[in-house]
């Protein structure tokens, strides 16, 4: 654990705005501060495997989202005048689950494309793309690609050296496949298949835009393995270890010799005990292309597939970070988590999301105060809460300030957005049964904090 001296200075946010929930509607008010939470959507939820969710164009924040009934969404935020705008993008086809949430694309044509796909529920990886650029508004018909089993999650990157479009996706056997497209995503053929084992790997997938997408992957589902963490990145058509040893050439057909231990190992959970079970949150890079993610680990995990005395854990889960540097992985425990979001599932978080711009800049959802793990109690009862982490540089301890605090609801899963000047956080509030039964809202909070940031490193200087 690395400690702070200081203690959290917790601030109260008064929820002024509300924004109806349809595309015909929208709200402004003049005299509303932008730097206070709003809310952006009135129904609304995500899972974390899909990349991107969320991007900041100019002055609007466009995101994905799935219902509680199931229908798959884009929204879009006006920093200008915090009206708020909504899309249905599917409505009856799926089933309300949060993993169905779409993956979003700002095209090199200014066009917006969204993939997504069912929960394991049959073979479809479905896309759509505005008909005109930067606009929500109006889509094209969803278009079809049959993948070779059933399939989920969805995670699009556009590879400008090569001109390429990417979707990686988890298809046969479990296993992460990709398609790749040479029209921004209009049209789509099979690319190959990344892992071929035995193992449900999760993926997490950070790209920097021209040639090279880095990924960080478990062994499996913490609730059937051990789970190491482990890191690697695709580039011109071959896989390779963080120092960039070759692995080999990616697979172009049904079948892939590799798996994830031929991967850079970053966090040894030991395979072979039941403790410290590693789950992948978020990647991304920093301004020289390097890697930094963080993670969750299980301190007191049930027996492995245990679907019965889930009772018996799932209330001590861990935040952690990691970074490449000077050719090796660094990486510490930085706060706790607090317990699960619902038994069966005993390593669901609240999760813990980075700042794209700023790898000294974190936010997370914890139920329990981040340094001393003691329960965050409202009305008698644990509360999740959003954090915002942050540290002066790499030799620096974290310091740790209240998003939100003393709330009704809980509050979950926040995703960050940046650019130079400033830090954008949305977050689900709500009630989270399980990922089919939720009935949430989405609230976003604009941070501008970066040039007070840079002011003190200077000063320390």
């Amino acid at each position: 654990m690395i400690p702070h001296s200081r203690k959290l200075l917790f601030t109260a946010f008064v929820l002024l705005l509300q924004i109806n929930y349809s595309f015909s509607q929208k709200t402004n008010k003049k005299d509303f501060d932008p730097y206070q939470a709003v809310k952006i959507a009135d129904d609304g939820s995500w899972c974390w495997f899909q990349d991107e969710r969320a991007l900041l164009i100019d002055n609007k924040v466009i995101f994905t989202g799935v219902t509680s009934q199931g229908y798959n969404t884009v929204n879009e935020w006006n920093l200008d005048d915090n009206s708020s705008a909504t899309t249905i993008i599917t409505e009856g086809s799926l089933p309300a689950d949060d993993h169905n949430v779409g993956s979003i694309m700002l095209r090199p044509d200014g066009k917006i494309l969204t993939v997504y796909s069912g929960h394991t529920y049959d073979p479809y990886v479905r896309h759509r793309t505005t008909v005109n650029p930067y606009d929500i508004s109006e889509w094209t018909e969803e278009k079809v690609f049959t993948a070779n089993a059933k399939v989920c999650y969805s995670n699009t990157y556009y590879l400008e050296e090569a001109d390429i479009t990417y979707n990686f996706f988890r298809g046969n056997g479990n296993n992460p496949h990709y398609m790749v497209s040479e029209d921004y995503g209009d049209t789509w053929t099979f690319g190959g298949r990344l892992f071929e084992f035995p193992g449900r790997s999760y993926l997490r997938y950070a790209s920097d835009g021209k040639n090279r997408i880095h990924f960080i992957t478990t062994d499996g589902h913490p609730r059937h393995m051990n789970n190491n963490i482990y890191h690697g990145y695709v580039e011109n058509g071959k896989a390779y270890r963080s120092d960039g040893t070759l692995v080999g050439p990616l697979s172009t057909t049904e079948n892939s010799k590799f798996q994830p231990s031929d991967f850079t190992l970053v966090f040894d959970g030991d395979l072979e005990t039941r403790e410290d079970v590693g789950w992948t949150s978020d990647i991304q890079l920093d301004e020289e292309g390097e890697p930094y993610f963080v993670f969750t680990v299980a301190k007191d995990p049930v027996t492995r597939g245990e679907r019965v005395n889930v009772s018996k854990g799932g209330f001590d889960n861990r935040y952690h970070y990691a970074r490449w540097e000077n050719g090796q992985w660094i990486e510490d425990e930085i706060a706790y988590a607090g317990s699960r979001l619902y038994p069966d599932e005993n390593e669901y978080t609240g999760l813990i999301s980075l700042n794209p711009k700023d790898k000294n800049v974190l936010y997370f959802s914890a139920d329990v105060h981040p340094v001393s793990g003691e329960p965050l109690l409202v009305d008698g009862e644990r509360r999740y809460e959003i954090f915002r982490g942050e540290r002066l540089n790499e030799n620096s301890p974290w310091e740790f300030t209240p998003v939100t605090f003393n709330s009704k609801e809980n509050n979950i899963r926040p995703i960050v957005l940046a650019d130079d000047n400033r830090e954008i956080v949305l977050w689900l509030t709500g009630r989270y049964t399980t990922y089919k039964d939720y009935q949430l809202e989405v609230y976003g909070k604009v941070i501008k904090e970066k040039k007070k940031r840079l002011r003190r490193k200077k000063a320390k200087r």
